[in-house]
């Protein structure tokens, strides 16, 4: 599994990660730096945004913030969007007054802690704690590898519990085989 962080690492918003494995990829979050234009911000140089690349399987959106969707106004309507009912609901009621907002044609919708497969990526969606409705982080799972991606997150919210129990470590395993011994 190959990552390449596009925007986000050295700036807040603007959020894009690329993942790649066997060939097939996928996009975390394609999002508008905060101190930037949407008419002036060029895509990443990302093959399949704007042109088509089978290799693209899709680009998922980790909450209804213009940092983290902000661009897709500019990728071609056939990539494959994963994304939450709620965060859809939020992004396609603003259209009405930001005629800029993107309009999805491909959607999967995401439920927390259901995994969906696309390709070789077995992506899980972790409800998070976030002032934006819908918010989740994401668990990536490619070739014996994984990798957690949150686009943002926060303690102290109404739903503080979920960023404690995202947290905290696994739960042991117990089997009655062994006696109810932790393994």
């Amino acid at each position: 599994m190959n990552l390449c962080i596009h925007r986000g690492s050295k700036q807040i918003g603007g959020s894009c990660v690329e993942i790649e494995t066997e060939g097939q990829r996928i996009l975390l979050d394609l999002g508008l730096p905060l101190d930037a234009e949407l008419d002036e911000t060029p895509l990443p140089d990302v093959s399949g945004l704007e042109n088509i690349d089978e290799s693209l399987l899709g680009i998922a959106i980790s909450h209804a913030h213009i940092d983290h969707y902000g661009l897709m106004a500019k990728v071609r309507q056939k990539v494959p969007v994963v994304i939450g009912k709620g965060a859809l609901r939020i992004i396609n009621a603003t259209r009405q007054f930001f005629p800029n907002t993107p309009g999805f044609t491909r959607t999967i919708e995401i439920k927390n802690e259901k995994p969906i497969i696309l390709g070789p990526f077995t992506i899980t969606p972790y409800l998070m704690d976030h002032s934006a409705y819908d918010a989740y982080a994401y668990l990536i799972e490619a070739n014996g590898k994984k990798v957690f991606y949150s686009g943002d997150f926060r303690s102290h919210g109404r739903k503080g519990k979920l960023f404690e129990a995202t947290t905290k470590p696994a739960k042991r395993c117990r089997f009655a085989s062994d006696g109810g011994h932790d393994s």
